[in-house]
């Protein structure tokens, strides 16, 4: 059972700016955000952030959507969708988007890191394959580093 932990305003608030600075953009405002002790972050309605948690056992709650590291924020495959989509809502600029070819979307949900030339700076990208989001990468020394989990890992019909 995890121990989850609602963020208050200002938690919420770095998070926000870490989306900006690294993505371009950030979710809207009306979702409550849950912090597990592994520092994972899962996005509630604000209705549900009212319960008392310590009085319930609860497995999961919510949609698991980032990782939440000192200077940077990870974005699960969902959690990517969900800010691409919120994002183009908006009409925002995203930024450090990467669209895929077909080859390269099917070595990604095979589990293989790719090799592309980003530059120099390190980074973590949104991956995407036409219109549709595939997910998050870390971009370090000219490699793509595959963070799908085995789950969503398989023979994709493009």
């Amino acid at each position: 059972m995890q121990k989850l932990r609602i963020l208050n305003t200002r938690e919420i608030k770095v998070i926000r700016e870490l989306l900006i600075k690294q993505f371009g953009s950030a979710l809207h405002e009306n979702y409550a955000y849950l912090q597990t002790e592994k520092d994972r972050l899962f996005l509630v309605n604000r209705d549900i952030a009212q319960i008392d948690l310590d009085k319930l056992k609860i497995d999961r709650l919510g949609l698991y959507f980032a990782e939440l590291r000192p200077s940077q924020i990870r974005l699960s495959k969902e959690g990517a969708q969900l800010l691409v989509n919120e994002a183009r809502r908006q009409k925002a600029d995203l930024k450090n988007v990467l669209s895929l070819t077909k080859l390269e979307t099917r070595a990604y949900f095979a589990g293989v890191d790719l090799k592309r030339d980003l530059g120099e700076e390190n980074r973590l990208v949104i991956l995407t394959y036409e219109e549709a989001v595939v997910g998050c990468a870390a971009y370090k020394e000219g490699k793509l580093i595959n963070f799908l989990p085995k789950i969503h890992r398989g023979e994709v019909i493009l």
